[in-house]
């Protein structure tokens, strides 16, 4: 396994250098239930000038996953073409209205890698929890948004603190979980739907604002949904994020149940029975990749394996009962 997953041997001896402000432990332990705002000291690092990102991206192609960072129109041009492009629409993003976001950057350069372990070692004094022990996987990732754009409504996996570093945006964060999501938006989101969130009017006044300046940061609990519209400059956002063991097994509870749901049964919902959420994560666990390459692989590639099955299953029912209708009355009752 990738030490992306689990870094795995001895954790180097990082001393805390500050990058998140360690003064305030109190907003820290509604971590994973609220949201709340922080600072850091990443406003206009050298790590993150458009240039330097403009180089980095060419990094993003020698990942297995690069396939994200291509459009449908592009699919036929060499590798070195999509690299110019990715380069050139971060140095023009002032312009060229676009949204992108670089992902798993800890994984393409050391520089970056260093970074992102020595916030975890901030989070780590702020909490108490070991979370480089502890988690399953994190990463980091950053967004390079042209003035203006909107992120449309949707959530997210992770436990994730969003660090502003150039320009502004507003963020709105709705309460976790089934306090404003649905089950079948939840199941449907690990399903493999990044956009499954579904924005319903009862939701206006449910959400909280916040407001980032480079130097401000907003933690995301897990399955809290939110909105992002940036400000009149070109916005830079450090995202980083892990997943702990728990919320693997939960995500894989609900890959089960939406299959269970699709066969026509009513599976008990998470957290209803240890047992059953036992033997639900173990299968959709046992089916899935064995060595993934990427976050992705990790927690969707079990789905990914048992929708072909389903989706054939449901065409052939679509099927049968299409030519039964079609059929005699005589011949369409069951033998």
């Amino acid at each position: 396994m990738m030490n992306v997953f689990s870094r795995g041997g001895p954790l180097r001896e990082i001393a805390p250098p500050g990058l998140i402000d360690l003064g305030n432990k109190e907003i820290w332990k509604t971590l994973n239930e609220r949201p709340f705002l922080f600072s850091h000291r990443l406003a206009h690092h050298p790590l993150f000038t458009l240039p330097r990102l403009a180089q980095l991206s060419e990094l993003a192609f020698d990942r297995p996953d690069y396939g994200r960072y291509i459009a449908a129109n592009e699919v036929s041009l060499p590798k070195g073409e999509l690299k110019r492009r990715l380069h050139q629409d971060i140095l023009n993003i002032g312009s060229n209205g676009k949204w992108i976001g670089l992902h798993y950057i800890d994984e393409m350069h050391e520089d970056y890698a260093a970074l992102y372990e020595s916030l975890l070692v901030d989070i780590e004094q702020l909490t108490g929890f070991p979370v480089r022990r502890r988690m399953a996987w994190g990463s980091m990732s950053v967004f390079i948004s042209a003035p203006g754009l909107v992120t449309p409504y949707h959530f997210d996996h992770d436990t994730n603190f969003l660090m502003q570093v150039q320009g502004e945006k507003e963020v709105r964060l709705y309460p976790r979980g089934l306090a404003t999501l649905t089950l079948e938006e939840i199941e449907d989101f690990y399903h493999h739907n990044p956009v499954a969130g579904r924005y319903r009017d009862d939701l206006a006044s449910a959400g909280e604002s916040f407001f980032l300046k480079p130097g401000n940061a907003v933690h995301h609990p897990p399955l809290a949904a939110h909105q992002v519209r940036n400000g009149q400059e070109v916005s830079v956002s450090v995202a980083i994020y892990y997943v702990t063991p728990d919320m693997e097994e939960q995500a894989r509870v609900h890959q089960a149940n939406y299959c269970l749901r699709r066969m026509g049964l009513r599976p008990r919902p998470v957290g209803a029975s240890r047992f059953w959420d036992g033997v639900k994560s173990g299968v959709m666990k046992g089916i899935s990749k064995s060595r993934p390459r990427t976050h992705d692989e990790m927690l969707y590639s079990g789905i990914l394996r048992v929708r072909a099955p389903l989706k054939l299953a449901k065409t052939l029912k679509q099927s049968v009962v299409s030519r039964l209708r079609r059929a005699p009355a005589h011949l369409s009752s069951p033998p």
